[in-house]
Formats: structure tokens, sequence, C-alpha cells
């Protein structure tokens, strides 16, 4: 079975696209067309994109998605139904306790379908402390926690509540954080495949004609995405190709469509012929992302310890 995304963006990955395009394009409501289409195509995820998390310097681009990526995926999640909203943001631009939560609350609000596409900096050391620093501040607090407890006025278990202290080499943060555990347990981390933290993440985005990287996580934990753009052939012939993939071991594809007419088109008629062929699996209904990608829900630090 394979999984399907999109990404995201006001006219398509052509960046002459626009030109033939309708100003309204760049507007929130015809952004959640698009996944409002995806999302009731089944697909499993949108990934909102932000150019690696690059501020502009004497140009902008057309392929970019005006809003930021969580706060879009914020006003997605309250439109849409199903669908994964995995959202860019650098390690280099926001502070790790604020864009942790930031997620946690996306991944509340969004009832459990939140993802985090890493954009990485240029420090690695920094980078891999950072993801890692944004990991246990969702390990704050214990599943059961919060047991509001009105009789004997308890609001929390004060064991379940682990603060952080941590002291790092670029980062001291004490926490915990102000967020209950999410509903996924963590939102998804997601990453290109040559990024400094791609082993910790659980899907690995790999551009077209790149090769697969490897993961130090076990294989049955990590969904490797490719991206793909332009369909040539007739629905047969696409197939034909995803399928390859997938025997390869591609676990899924995120398209990058020139056009947004390209998507419906791809609706219409490739995905009838990867149904038919029985690559795609029924869609889920009001699950999480870990639930769609097959992913499996991470425990509590303090649970293993206790399970030891």
């Amino acid at each position: 079975m394979i999984h399907l995304g999109l990404s995201l963006t006001p006219f398509g990955h052509d960046p002459e696209a626009w030109q033939g395009a309708k100003r309204e394009a760049l507007g929130f409501d015809a952004l959640l067309k698009q996944a409002l289409l995806a999302d009731e195509a089944g697909f499993d995820f949108v990934w909102l994109g932000d150019s690696m998390g690059e501020r502009p310097v004497d140009a902008l681009s057309p392929v970019a998605t005006p809003f930021e990526p969580t706060t879009l995926a914020s006003a997605l999640a309250t439109k849409t139904k199903n669908i994964g909203l995995i959202a860019t943001a650098a390690t280099h631009q926001h502070e790790p306790y604020n864009l942790a939560r930031r997620f946690a609350s996306l991944d509340w609000i969004s009832h459990g379908r939140a993802g985090w596409a890493i954009a990485a900096g240029t420090n690695d050391v920094r980078d891999r402390e950072y993801v890692e620093l944004v990991g246990a501040l969702w390990d704050s607090w214990e599943e059961d926690a919060f047991i509001y407890d009105k009789a004997a006025g308890r609001f929390f278990v004060p064991e379940k509540m682990h603060v952080l202290n941590h002291k790092g080499a670029n980062f001291s943060v004490r926490g915990p954080l102000n967020v209950n555990r999410s509903p996924q347990g963590k939102p998804v981390l997601a990453a290109i495949s040559n990024s400094p933290v791609a082993h910790l993440a659980d899907v690995i985005f790999v551009l077209d004609g790149a090769p697969i990287a490897q993961v130090a996580r076990e294989r049955a934990e990590v969904r490797v995405i490719k991206s793909v753009t332009g369909f040539t052939g007739g629905a047969a012939d696409v197939a034909d190709i995803f399928e390859r993939e997938a025997e390869s071991g591609i676990d899924g594809f995120v398209l990058m469509p020139s056009t947004t007419a390209e998507l419906g088109s791809f609706i219409e008629t490739i995905l009838p012929e990867l149904i038919r062929r029985g690559l795609l699996r029924t869609a889920l209904k009001r699950a999480t992302l870990r639930d769609r990608l097959g992913l499996s829900r991470p425990v509590h630090p303090a649970s293993l310890e206790r399970a030891s």
C-alpha cells in the first residue's frame, strides 16, 4: 500500500503557473479548496513547505505559499476532517520551547493530524540538539497526568509531570511544556533525506532523482516518501511507475503538480487506476496522521522505565 501527500502551493510547482491563474489563488479559500479536494480523495497529508525556511532576499517565488505554515495548518485543521497537516518550520528561526508548544497545540486542534517538516540550519550539532530538545519537551506530561479530580482538588498528578532541565551545548530549557501530551503521543517528524536530522524523522522526503538515504531507525518505523512532479503518459503508465517505485522500497509519494488543475486530473484519472490495482488502502476516517501512515504511537519514557 502506498501513501499519498500533496505539496500545497497557490498556483502549482511550475514557476510560470501563476501567469495562467487568477489572483484569488493566493487566498486562503483557494488553498483550502485544494486541501479539501485532497482530503475527500483520501490523501494522507498535505505538506506546507516554506522554501526550507529561507527568507527572501531580492525575489519572492510564486511557488511559495504566502502564509506562515503552522498558522495555515491551524486554519486548515478547522475545515478539513481526515487529512494530515505537515507544516515546515526552521530550527534557526524559532525558539525551541515555542515551536514545541506550537506543534503540540496544532496536534490538539487537528485531533492528532499534525506533523513537523524540519528545515535544518547550517549547524548540524545544534540542529540535532534542537530536534531532540523539542521531542523531550513533548514528553513533559505522561498520558494520564491530567485527572481533573474536582472532589479531591487535584488538577494533575505531580509525579507524572517531568521537568526537563535541559542544559546542552546550545540550549538551556527548564520545561515543562504547558500543553498536555499530544493526541499522537508526539506530532510526526518529517525531514528531507539529506538533512542532518533525517535519522530522527518518522517521514523522510526523497527528492526526485535522489538516492534513498541510510536511516538509523528501524525501517518499519520510517516512511520514505518520494516527491513527484508532472505526470506524463496515461493513467496506466503513471500507475506502473508508482508500482515499481513501491516495489523498490518507496512507501509513498508527495505530489508536486505543475498546476493546480493537474491535481484534479490526477484525482480523476490516475487515482482510480491506483485503487483498481489495490495500491491504496481504504481511506481511514477520523484517524491520526500516525495511524494513516502506519506509524506506532511513541510510548512515554517513564512508562517504558516502569515496564522494564
